[in-house]
Formats: C-alpha cells, sequence, structure tokens
C-alpha cells in the first residue's frame, strides 16, 4: 500500500484542481478531495475552511501559472503576451473563468494584476486610459472565454461542433437574414479562429492610438 503523502493547503488545491479539470466544481466537495488524498475529510479543514475557500485557492492557483510578462519587450507585446497567456491557463482549466470574477484576489492574483498594470503603465497611455485597458483586457479574456464555453456545452460530448451551428442554419432565411447566415456560414468555413487575438489587437490598437 502506498504510504500517503504529508497534507498541507498545497496538496489539497493540487488535487482540488486535478478534480475539477476531470469533473467540474459541481462534483467537487471536501469530502472527495480529502479521499482521493486518503484522509478523513476533518483533516482537510485543519488547512481550508470550506469549499468556497478551497474554490478561491483553485483560481489562484491557476493565475500563477501564468508567466510573469518580460517587460524588457515591447510593454503593449507584454501586454499582448500576458493575455494570451492567461487565456490558455483559464483553457487548460475550463471551471476558471467562470469563479474568476466571484472570488476576491489571492497572492497569486493579485501579484498575476500587478503585472498586467505594471505592463500598461510601461506604455505611452494616460494613467486613465491604462486604468480603462486593464479592465478592457481583463474582460475580453475572461468573457471571450466564458461564451467560447458556452457554446461548446451546448454540443454533445460525442457530437460533431459544425452540426449545431449547420442545425441553426437550416431554420434561418438567407433572404430574411443575409448578414447572420453569412456569420454563421463564416463560422462553419473556419473564418473566426483567430477572432481572440483579432478583437485583443482591436482593443489594444484603440488604447495605443487614442
Amino acid at each position: 500500500m502506498n504510504e500517503r503523502q504529508p497534507l498541507d493547503r498545497g496538496a489539497i488545491v493540487a488535487r482540488a484542481v486535478a478534480f475539477a479539470d476531470e469533473r467540474g466544481t459541481d462534483a467537487l466537495s471536501m469530502r472527495k478531495v480529502a479521499a482521493e488524498l486518503g484522509y478523513e475529510v476533518m483533516s482537510l479543514y485543519n488547512h481550508v475552511a470550506n469549499k468556497d475557500e478551497m474554490l478561491s485557492l483553485m483560481v489562484d492557483a491557476v493565475a500563477a501559472e501564468v508567466p510573469a510578462p518580460s517587460l524588457d519587450d515591447d510593454p503593449i507585446v507584454a501586454v499582448r503576451t500576458f493575455a494570451i497567456d492567461t487565456r490558455a491557463a483559464l483553457v487548460r482549466h475550463p471551471w476558471a473563468a467562470s469563479l474568476w470574477s466571484r472570488h476576491l484576489p489571492g497572492p497569486a492574483r493579485i501579484q498575476h494584476m500587478e503585472y498586467l498594470l505594471a505592463a500598461l503603465a510601461a506604455t505611452d497611455m494616460t494613467p486613465a486610459d491604462a486604468h480603462l485597458a486593464f479592465h478592457a483586457v481583463t474582460n475580453h479574456v475572461i468573457g471571450y472565454t466564458l461564451q467560447e464555453q458556452a457554446m461548446a456545452y451546448m454540443i454533445p460530448a460525442d457530437g460533431d461542433p459544425n452540426d449545431l451551428a449547420r442545425s441553426f442554419l437550416a431554420g434561418l432565411s438567407a433572404d430574411d437574414l443575409p448578414h447572420t447566415v453569412t456569420h454563421i456560414q463564416q463560422h462553419l468555413d473556419g473564418d473566426t479562429a483567430r477572432s481572440f487575438d483579432l478583437v485583443l489587437d482591436l482593443i489594444l490598437d484603440g488604447l495605443t492610438s487614442h
């Protein structure tokens, strides 16, 4: 029989993150995480107060995965890279985007904020525009990820993502809704695959030319 690993907050959070990656946060519980670690649930409460605190710690762990931007680079390049890396972390942990704004930032997320704010402060933006840029970039990262996940949720696990779009398209009239039909057809043709990067660049270009 394998010896149990010593129990600490880091081990609990790591196991909870792995559990949520596989089964989502709805299925997550203190008891289940304790069982996977080989402990009784009461042992976890010596390190984590409750499920809500565990979820907050899990989001913080995701933020800690995002590399710090290099301020030796052009500041806008640093912001762009940081946004893309943040989105990548949220894609790796599909449950995290929905919790990002529902929990106060922990140490890693506070540092995450500081990195982005420092990169924006190094641009030619005014402090007021840098403040707005922080929210514009963050909202794009979180909002885009949530929308993408919502679309994926509507698709059966063994289904073709394009089947949903084709089914929706079949019920639309090209005569009455020509622009909407063209838009959905562009999704089917794969023309919008880089829309995250495109909109991010539009945001950054607009802010720097303001």
